[in-house]
């Protein structure tokens, strides 16, 4: 009864993480801001991912670089207030919803 209660227990654990692995996660951060690994994926959440990191100083988050190329990053700085900086830390439009590649029609 003891190893059924144990075996349930762990699957339920390993259940749970392989639901929040879908989610990005911040490689590199501290209080002032981090990198998320760019992909289509990542960069759809990019916004809830940094916001959480954030969070963690209360503090906002504001996205200031994507680079579209796998092996690159989005950048976040975390900020006391969401209106300091407005126009020295402009924030950087992200997509909400990944494409597939435009297909290319060959005609003669």
């Amino acid at each position: 009864m003891i190893r059924a209660a144990a075996f349930l227990g762990a699957a339920g654990i390993s259940g749970l993480l392989s639901l929040t692995s879908a989610q990005a996660q911040v490689w590199h951060g501290n209080d002032t801001g981090g990198i998320i690994p760019w992909s289509c994926e990542n960069e759809a959440v990019a916004h809830q991912t940094a916001a959480g990191y954030c969070a963690q100083w209360h503090k906002y988050a504001r996205i200031t670089a994507v680079n579209r190329q796998y092996g690159d990053y989005i950048s976040f700085n975390c900020l006391w207030r969401p209106d300091i900086g407005r126009f020295n830390l402009p924030a950087v439009p992200t997509r909400s919803v990944c494409a597939g590649e435009p297909q290319r029609l060959l005609t003669k």
